[in-house]
C-alpha cells in the first residue's frame, strides 16, 4: 500500500524532486521553526479566522438568494449574487501565492482581510439598491476572500512541519467548515430578525480584528521564504530592483483568468434566454470567451514566472490528479450548496430557518471528514485506500441527493441527514489531496501548487453555480 510520502499516481513524470521521507532535514518549517507553541497556535487561529471568514461569505447568501434576489427586483439575475463573489475569487486565489513569495504573507494577509471587509461594508450599505452594486461588493470581498483562502493555508506550510500538517490541515477544513454551515443559519436569522444586510455588515469587525491579529502576531523567521523576496534580499545586503516586480507578477495571466472567466459567466447566463442575442453576437461571444481562455493557457505555458505554472500538470502527474479532483468534486459541491436551499424553499415551502438547520449535516460531515483524514493519515503516513473509499462516499451522497429532488413532498429526518455524506466525502479529499500534492514538490514550489490547486477549486465553484443557475432558470 501507497505511502504518505509517495505520490498519488506513480510513477512520477517531474524533473522537480520529491520529498522521499519526512524526515525534518527536507522540511523547512521544521528547520527554522523559532515561534513558541503558544504563539504558533495564535498565529494559526488568525490564519483560520480568515479561512472561516473567506467561507462564511461563500454560503451566507445560499439561503438569502431568493429574499435579495426578490427585494432587489432581480430574480433573474440571482446567480450573480454568488458568482461575483466566486469570480474574483477565482482570478485572485492563484495571485496571491506569487504575491505573497515577492512581498511576504504577512502584508497579503492584512490586505486580504482589509478589502475583504470594505466589500462586505459595501454589500450592507444602504446605498446598495440594486443587483450590480451588489455584486460589485461581493466582486471587491472575493478579492480579500481569495488571499484569505489560500494565504492561510500557503502560511501554515511555513510554520508547520509537514508530518504534523494534516492534523492542521484538518482543523482549517473545520473552521472553513463551519463558514460554510454557519453562513446558511446565520444569513437566515439575520434576514427574519434584522435584514439581510446585517448579513454582511457583522463580518466586517470580525476581519478587522483577523487583519489586527496578522499585524502584530505573526513573526516568520528571519530566512523563511514567506518573508518575501524584498526582505531577503535586504537581509542580505542587496538593493531590491522594483523594476523586476512587473516581470515577476504575471499580469497578462490575472487580466486574461478574469476576462475568460466573467465572458464564460455571461455567456451562460444568456444561453437562459438566448433569444436576447442574434445568431451573429452568439458567434462573437464564444469566439471571445475561447480566445481568452486559448490566450491564459499560452501565457502560463511559455512565461517565465506565470500565476498558475500549468506545465506541472503534465510534469507532476500528482498536480494533475489533485487539481481535476478538486475542480470536479468543487463544481458538483457548490451547485448543491446553492441549489439545494433553492429547491427546499421553492418546491418544499421551507423557511430560510428550516434550511439552516437542515444544512448543518453538511458541516458535520465536513467537520467529521477533516479530522478524521488528518489523524488518519498522521498515524499511518497512508492516503491511497482511504481516498477511494470516501471518494465512493462522496458520489453515493451526492447520488441520494439527485434522486430526493424527484420528491414534491418533504421526506422528514432524511433532510436532517442527506448533506452528511457530500460534506464528509469532500472534506477527507481537500486533505489528503493537499497534503499529497505539498509532499510531491520541493518547499520552493509548494506556494505555486497550492495556487494552482485553489485555482481549480476557485473555477470549479463558479462553474458550478453558473451552470447551476442555468438549470434552474
Amino acid at each position: 500500500m501507497p505511502q504518505e510520502t509517495d505520490l498519488l499516481l506513480a510513477p512520477c513524470l517531474s524533473p522537480i524532486p520529491e520529498i522521499p521521507t519526512f524526515d525534518s532535514s527536507h522540511d523547512a518549517a521544521a528547520n527554522h521553526s523559532v515561534l513558541t507553541e503558544t504563539k504558533t497556535r495564535i498565529i494559526v487561529i488568525a490564519l483560520f479566522l480568515g479561512s472561516f471568514l473567506s467561507a462564511l461569505d461563500t454560503t451566507i447568501v445560499s439561503t438569502l438568494l431568493p429574499t435579495i434576489a426578490s427585494d432587489l427586483d432581480a430574480s433573474s439575475q440571482m446567480s450573480w449574487i454568488a458568482t461575483s463573489y466566486l469570480l474574483s475569487c477565482s482570478a485572485f486565489q492563484p495571485l496571491y501565492g506569487k504575491l505573497s513569495d515577492i512581498f511576504g504573507r504577512k502584508i497579503l494577509l492584512a490586505w486580504s482581510n482589509l478589502v475583504f471587509a470594505i466589500g462586505c461594508a459595501l454589500c450592507g450599505s444602504p446605498w446598495t439598491t440594486n443587483i450590480w452594486i451588489l455584486s460589485a461588493g461581493r466582486f471587491i470581498a472575493g478579492i480579500g476572500g481569495g488571499g484569505l483562502t489560500t494565504l492561510s493555508t500557503i502560511t501554515t506550510s511555513d510554520i508547520i512541519p509537514l508530518r504534523k500538517r494534516g492534523v492542521y490541515q484538518g482543523l482549517g477544513n473545520i473552521c472553513f467548515s463551519l463558514g460554510c454551515a454557519s453562513g446558511s443559519v446565520l444569513g437566515a436569522v439575520l434576514q427574519q430578525g434584522i435584514g439581510w444586510r446585517w448579513a454582511f455588515l457583522i463580518q466586517v469587525p470580525i476581519a478587522l480584528i483577523s487583519g489586527l491579529l496578522i499585524v502584530f502576531v505573526l513573526e516568520l523567521p528571519s530566512d523563511s521564504p514567506g518573508r518575501g523576496l524584498i526582505w531577503l534580499e535586504h537581509a542580505r545586503g542587496n538593493t531590491f530592483q522594483w523594476s523586476k516586480v512587473t516581470k515577476m507578477i504575471d499580469f497578462v495571466g490575472s487580466i486574461t483568468l478574469v476576462t475568460s472567466m466573467l465572458l464564460l459567466m455571461i455567456t451562460i447566463s444568456f444561453l437562459s434566454d438566448p433569444s436576447q442575442l442574434s445568431k451573429n453576437s452568439w458567434v462573437v461571444l464564444i469566439l471571445l470567451v475561447a480566445g481568452f481562455c486559448a490566450k491564459f493557457v499560452h501565457t502560463e505555458c511559455t512565461i517565465h514566472n506565470p500565476m498558475v505554472p500549468l506545465r506541472l500538470l503534465w510534469e507532476n502527474r500528482t498536480v494533475f490528479a489533485s487539481s481535476f479532483t478538486n475542480w470536479f468534486m468543487t463544481m458538483s459541491t457548490f451547485a448543491v450548496m446553492y441549489y439545494i436551499p433553492v429547491f427546499w424553499q421553492t418546491v418544499f415551502k421551507f423557511t430560510p430557518y428550516d434550511i439552516g438547520f437542515r444544512s448543518i449535516s453538511n458541516f458535520v460531515g465536513i467537520a467529521t471528514g477533516s479530522m478524521l483524514a488528518g489523524v488518519y493519515m498522521k498515524c499511518t503516513g497512508k492516503y491511497w485506500n482511504f481516498s477511494l473509499v470516501t471518494n465512493i462516499l462522496y458520489f453515493t451522497g451526492i447520488l441520494s441527493l439527485f434522486a430526493c429532488t424527484f420528491r414534491n413532498t418533504p421526506q422528514g429526518v432524511l433532510e436532517y441527514l442527506l448533506m452528511f455524506l457530500p460534506g464528509f466525502g469532500y472534506a477527507t479529499m481537500l486533505t489528503v489531496t493537499l497534503l499529497a500534492l505539498i509532499a510531491s514538490v520541493d518547499f520552493e514550489h509548494q506556494a505555486q501548487v497550492t495556487s494552482i490547486q485553489y485555482a481549480f477549486r476557485a473555477t470549479g465553484s463558479t462553474l458550478g453555480v453558473s451552470l447551476a443557475g442555468l438549470i434552474y432558470q
